[in-house]
């Protein structure tokens, strides 16, 4: 564990969590201080439904809680981006919730290619007049007929505000609550308290928030390990995501004198082939989804070795659209002293949670 030079700001008692394949890399601002590492397991602590290792995991937490001297801890972690769709509800088509409901189900049942099972919905539904604001969130579950084409098993929580509408839609984030609950669980079996989930996108636009355009149309990219999750932002929403493993199975970590030290081979290649992908989504964005909209900045982010250099590089040489990588976050807490592939894990720890 390394521990940052003293820093002056709100006292925070929660630690985020940032995993990648079978790395835990943790921050905690504690008592004016940035404390963060890394812990390095022996195999990938994700499988295709869920958790593996687990007890590796339960045993490599244990040792982050004694490491920065906290029982019981508050954690904050992101969802798992292989595990993340948004898709948009077209309001403007729609007067009732019902016909809203219908309308994800269609399309969560014909048209998306689900990488996960029993998803959640967080669903914003237009107010409606001679009715009543209420802000109780209702969980419920739908009783669809699966004879309709329709999914019977997937729950689906309705607030009342319109607060996010891109162009007359709502974009909703899925992912997998089985996967959520099973690493509550682990967290709980070691003193652990899972108090909070966030999508990384927008963790890591939250300390960079005065070092982008909003007034732009423009695309994150996360690249990190052998993936990249690509997610595009129209008028201050993220509107699209997409989680490309572009060279995973060429990325293995070592521990070497104390130290977690990466190692890829092909990388070179992978990344002028993500930046050909990138190219073509940001085109299918512009003529499919939104259409006359336009992408104007890129920007990239996450804990590659390389970002500032060989992965610029060939992103700019692939793209036309101006490409920078994000620096100097701007929060009231000083994370520069932070190295960069722990910001995730830091912007996770500045979380708020009740």
């Amino acid at each position: 564990m390394k521990r940052g030079k003293e820093m002056f700001g709100k006292k925070s008692e929660v630690i985020g969590i940032d995993i990648q394949k079978n790395v835990i890399r943790y921050c905690m601002y504690k008592k004016g201080y940035w404390l963060y590492g890394e812990k390095l397991g022996k195999g990938s602590f994700f499988k295709e439904n869920g958790l593996k290792n687990k007890e590796e995991l339960s045993d490599l937490l244990d040792e982050i809680f004694s490491e920065v001297k906290v029982k019981n801890p508050q954690l904050v972690i992101a969802t798992l981006n292989s595990k993340l769709l948004i898709r948009q509800i077209p309001l403007q088509d729609m007067t009732s919730e019902e016909e809203i409901r219908e309308f994800l189900f269609f399309e969560l049942g014909q048209s998306i290619s689900l990488p996960f099972e029993d998803p959640i919905f967080d669903l914003l539904v237009l107010e409606r007049p001679k009715v009543a604001k209420s802000k109780r969130v209702k969980k419920r579950k739908l009783g669809l007929s699966k004879a309709d084409g329709l999914r019977d098993d997937v729950k689906v929580k309705t607030m009342k505000r319109n607060r996010f509408a891109v162009n007359g839609k709502v974009p909703i984030i899925i992912t997998s609550e089985p996967l959520l609950i099973e690493l509550g669980d682990t967290f709980q079996k070691v003193g652990g308290n899972l108090v909070g989930v966030d999508f990384s996108a927008l963790a890591y636009t939250q300390i960079f928030k005065k070092r982008i355009n909003w007034g732009q149309t423009f695309v994150l990219v996360e690249i990190d390990s052998g993936e990249a999750t690509i997610t595009i932002f129209e008028k201050m929403a993220p509107v699209y995501v997409q989680n490309e493993a572009y060279n995973r199975g060429n990325w293995r970590y070592r521990e070497e004198k104390g130290q977690v030290i990466p190692e890829y081979r092909s990388e070179g290649i992978a990344l002028k082939k993500l930046g050909e992908t990138l190219k073509n989504l940001i085109a299918y964005f512009e003529n499919d989804i939104s259409v006359g909209s336009t992408v104007e900045r890129i920007y990239l982010v996450g804990g590659h070795p390389r970002l500032k250099t060989d992965v610029l590089e060939i992103m700019e040489m692939t793209n036309v659209i101006p490409t920078s990588v994000l620096e100097e976050p701007s929060v009231a807490e000083d994370l520069n002293i932070v190295p960069y592939r722990f910001l995730l894990a830091a912007s996770l720890a500045l979380k708020e949670v009740h």
